[in-house]
């Protein structure tokens, strides 16, 4: 069984800085078999990490301990049944980047934030979408 780790965290980094933060994370991420997807919209960042445990949890530490993310808050840490962003090594979209279809099809609320999501079935989901609604107008 796989484990996820869903956070909150403010990262004001300039567009070059945040890309190259993107490449090393996904070359890291595939290295050590995590998926997942990180949205950062005008400094606010949500991230969903999904792998083995231990190196979720790991790659966690090191995230907590950058000092760059300020008000880290971890919304969710547990086993999951499946991956939801199993193709991602690091998915990754801000307000101005080219939308990506495979994305969309993950996020079915990306064209429509008021989607309703089951929230009891898909929390991974209705964490990111939370994130989503509150943040797509900025």
């Amino acid at each position: 069984m796989d484990y996820c780790i869903v956070y909150l965290s403010s990262f004001l980094v300039h567009n070059d800085e945040l890309l190259h933060i993107m490449h090393e994370s996904k070359k890291n991420n595939r290295a050590l078999g995590i998926t997942g997807v990180l949205l950062y919209f005008n400094g606010s960042v949500i991230e969903v990490l999904e792998g083995k445990e231990e190196n979720v949890k790991n790659a966690y530490e090191t995230i907590s301990r950058d000092s760059r993310h300020k008000h880290l808050i971890q919304l969710y840490a547990n086993p999951v049944k499946k991956r939801y962003f199993p193709d991602w090594f690091m998915g990754y979209k801000t307000s101005t980047t080219i939308q990506f279809d495979h994305l969309k099809k993950l996020i079915p609320f990306n064209d429509n934030p008021s989607l309703q999501i089951p929230h009891k079935d898909n929390i991974i989901l209705a964490l990111v979408q939370l994130f989503y609604k509150n943040n797509y107008r900025n």
